[in-house]
């Protein structure tokens, strides 16, 4: 069983409100990203700050386990241990998205998992046209380290130390953009492809 973990713990500092809840194209910024991971995986768990109800309604029908996380202050890493102490054992890998890039292709997460049943591989990262970038799937094997990563960084070190594990998906488009500003949803949205 391959899940789907999309952080959506944040608190939108710069963008002057919460941008998981901004429009874009009649929907939530929180519901593009959700779609395009629960599509590709069997089960999607969504880690949000207790008391958010909005964020968890922003699904709009898209099935998901919701992981309420109280220590989201501690950084992005904090978020993903949450996420992984709430997977179940039957959890053979784990698709981890950032909720405010909300035009992550389903094809590209299709190709993660695709290449992560191949076999020889602890993680698959994408590489854009620009950098490698998210989402990244990480078999069972890396749940240990993912449990005990700190800061904001994410999983960066832990890659890094994976070495030749890594296998790499080559797409050909640019990576996905962070809605992280009212100017980038903006631009986002005029460049609307979906």
């Amino acid at each position: 069983m391959i899940a789907g973990l999309l952080l959506a713990a944040g608190r939108s500092s710069r963008f002057g409100g919460d941008k998981l809840l901004a429009p874009l194209h009649g929907r939530p910024v929180l519901f593009w990203g959700a779609a395009a991971i629960a599509t590709e995986v069997d089960s999607l768990f969504l880690v949000v700050p207790p008391d958010s109800p909005q964020r968890i309604e922003a699904l709009d029908g898209i099935l998901a386990v919701v992981v309420e996380h109280a220590g989201r202050d501690a950084g992005m890493a904090s978020s993903i241990r949450a996420g992984i102490a709430a997977l179940p054992a039957d959890v053979e890998a784990v698709v981890i998205a950032l909720a405010d890039q909300p035009l992550v292709a389903p094809e590209v997460v299709r190709r993660l998992t695709e290449r992560w049943r191949e076999g020889g591989a602890t993680a698959v990262v994408p590489r854009y046209r620009d950098g490698r970038g998210h989402p990244v799937l990480f078999g069972r094997a890396a749940f240990e380290g993912l449990a005990t990563i700190e800061g904001d960084t994410g999983a960066r070190a832990l890659l890094d130390s994976l070495g030749d594990a890594v296998a790499v998906v080559t797409v050909s488009s640019a990576m996905p953009v962070d809605v992280d500003t009212p100017d980038a949803l903006r631009a986002l949205a005029a460049a609307w492809r979906r």
